[in-house]
């Protein structure tokens, strides 16, 4: 029996056992190391060897978290054990402690945790105790009494000091998940505030849009900036592509590289590859020195192609190269140089449709399609028109210093047009209003609708096979305009009406058009396109003079025999003749029969089918229609 000397240096020595391991469990957010430095500490104090900590995962399964005696990447700490498992899973199934008095003896005992293997020289008993937190079992603590005499017969005071000692590690474990829980909540609660006010607090120069499809568009912007991924910015002509892609370049870790622009459309194909690739001195008439292509002196930047649509098929597969490998020769020269620029192509055209059509190399649309930002056009956006034309007003009164201002009629009007040249039209209106406007206010009046000057939308009501020419917006009407044709004959009488251009009004609708006090506003030649609504609003449109869209032509194969032509009637026939033109059947019969209107010139018979001279050219050599000569 111990004396009583013995018990209380016992009992004061495991008091301040006690007090170090508070203190170590306090002192670092590391749990595992803080685990690791308390089983030392016991095994320095007390001769507690061989401590192990076992905790519960979230999947049931018990895992050694710390373990004295062992490396810290031992193959052990990997090992899961079940409830029922082994000494340490008898002890966090029933809750209770355990002692073994001689391990080498216990059928239970399977050493899995290693560091057990000289039992047989002597004798090692096991003290386990559970690791509870708030009533609940979590986990286990064991440690070894080693002995040369034999086991001991009172291990009473190792379990009471080890309950304690499990409790407060269970208090610690406890502490370090609610913090690890909170921790993450609030980083899930930063990305998701961040993710939604990253578009209001992070504005992008020079881009006005209040609109949701527009909001939408720049935050996709600020998520792909901050990489190195192709961009490939799709809309039609003037919904700012090159504004867009600029913006990515300012947004990214590459802002203050070069920003490289190239126009691929403005270059022919042989001064193109000397603009991107550079030349060597010598390597064709005129190259008197060497000259750094657009991808060399974009190195650490960014290139934008624009109208990458428009290259041919020769030039796209020297861009593949650089594309996939980043590297490039100059023209003439042998030299490889690396470069290292974030690549950003923007288009008007359909790519699915040029690929489907072998116009446009489908391994270079994957290469370039890795990120897509759709732009929608104005249209799409009407609450934004207002404020732009406000934003292009302002510049344009700080260009010229002026003080300029837009009326709120004016803004009415611009919101009810279709604007197929999108913002870059807007722009252009708003310059020309400015230019004519007096006492520094824009008024309906000086609007180009309201002088007849707004031509550009004649454009857009032509439908040429269903497809948008130069990546401008198709008509939104069913049928296209074409000025050529005769005015339509007047029921009554049976003759034409008298001709006048298509942006004229007729005088007497003026009142019902909206003019103010029955003033007469000519109405705008967009307007005849429009579906419901004018497209500009300073009036109602006409009703078009129609002709049906041109039908797709058959194939040459099939194409019947050409009859012989009669004789004309007269070479001076022309538009203002009565027309009887047949709204539908095969092209071929319509070429004939313009072909006969016009004394067979091929220039009116284009401008009366609404198609260009080489087109006609073209269907005349394709249906071996002769052409009769006078």
């Amino acid at each position: 029996m111990p004396s009583a000397a013995q018990s209380a240096s016992s009992s004061s020595l495991e008091l301040l056992t006690i007090y170090e391991v508070s203190k170590i469990l306090g002192s670092s957010l590391d749990l595992e190391q803080t685990l690791r430095e308390v089983l030392r500490a016991l095994s320095y104090q007390l001769q507690m060897h061989r401590g192990r900590v076992y905790i519960q995962g979230e999947d049931g399964a018990l895992r050694l978290v710390a373990a004295q005696g062992l490396p810290k990447d031992s193959p052990a700490q990997t090992i899961d054990y079940n409830q029922d498992e082994g000494i340490s899973g008898r002890i966090l199934k029933t809750g209770m402690p355990a002692v073994v008095p001689n391990l080498a003896e216990e059928p239970l005992f399977n050493n899995r945790s290693g560091g057990r293997d000289d039992l047989d020289e002597q004798v090692a008993s096991l003290v386990g105790v559970p690791i509870k937190a708030a009533g609940t079992v979590i986990g286990v603590l064991t440690i070894d009494r080693i002995s040369d005499d034999g086991p001991s017969g009172h291990f009473g005071s190792d379990v009471r000091f080890l309950t304690m000692v499990a409790n407060l590690i269970g208090q610690t474990v406890r502490l370090h998940r609610t913090v690890a829980e909170e921790r993450r909540f609030m980083m899930r609660e930063t990305f998701r505030v961040q993710k939604e006010l990253r578009p209001v607090v992070a504005p992008v120069n020079d881009v006005v849009c209040t609109s949701p499809n527009m909001v939408d568009v720049l935050a996709q912007l600020h998520r792909v900036a901050p990489f190195k991924s192709t961009v490939l910015i799709r809309g039609e002509s003037g919904t700012g592509k090159e504004l867009i892609a600029r913006a990515i370049h300012n947004l990214s870790p590459r802002k203050d590289a070069p920003f490289i622009r190239v126009n691929c459309a403005a270059l022919p194909e042989s001064l193109l590859e000397s603009e991107l690739f550079g030349h060597e001195k010598g390597s064709f008439t005129g190259a008197q020195k060497d000259h750094k292509g657009r991808f060399e002196l974009a190195s650490g930047g960014t290139l934008f192609l624009d109208e990458i649509g428009d290259i041919s098929s020769n030039f796209q597969a020297k861009l593949l190269r650089v594309l996939q490998e980043q590297e490039f020769e100059r023209v003439g020269g042998s030299k490889t140089i690396k470069t290292d620029v974030r690549l950003i192509c923007a288009t008007n055209l359909n790519l699915e449709e040029a690929v489907g059509h072998g116009k446009f190399r489908a391994d270079l649309y994957f290469r370039i399609n890795v990120v897509t930002i759709h732009l929608p056009p104005l249209r799409e956006r009407r609450g934004d028109i207002a404020m732009l034309a406000k934003h292009f007003v302002a510049k344009f009164g700080r260009d010229n210093g002026m003080n300029l201002d837009i009326d709120h009629d004016a803004l009415e009007v611009l919101n009810r047009c279709t604007w197929p040249g999108n913002v870059r039209e807007l722009e252009n209106c708003i310059e020309r209003a400015a230019t004519q406007c007096r006492n520094g206010t824009i008024r309906v009046p000086d609007l180009s609708c309201s002088m007849n000057l707004c031509n550009s939308s004649v454009l857009f009501q032509y439908r040429t096979m269903g497809a948008a020419v130069g990546g401008l917006a198709p008509s939104m009407s069913g049928t296209a305009i074409n000025p050529s044709a005769p005015p339509p004959a007047n029921p009554a009488t049976g003759r034409p009406y008298p001709s006048t251009p298509p942006a004229m009004a007729n005088p007497a609708n003026g009142a019902a058009n909206g003019a103010p006090n029955g003033a007469q506003w000519p109405a705008c030649a967009s307007g005849c396109g429009a579906g419901s609504l004018p497209v500009c609003g300073a009036s109602k449109p006409l009703p078009p003079s129609a002709i049906a869209p041109l039908p797709t032509p058959q194939p040459a194969a099939s194409a019947p025999a050409v009859p012989s032509a009669p004789a004309p009637q007269s070479t001076a026939a022309g538009p203002d003749l009565p027309l009887d033109e047949p709204e539908s059947g095969p092209l071929r019969d319509r070429l004939v029969w313009a072909m006969e209107r016009t004394g067979w010139v091929q220039a009116k018979a284009a401008r009366l089918l609404g198609m260009t001279t080489r087109q006609v050219s073209y269907a005349l050599r394709k249906y071996n229609i002769e052409i009769k000569r006078f």
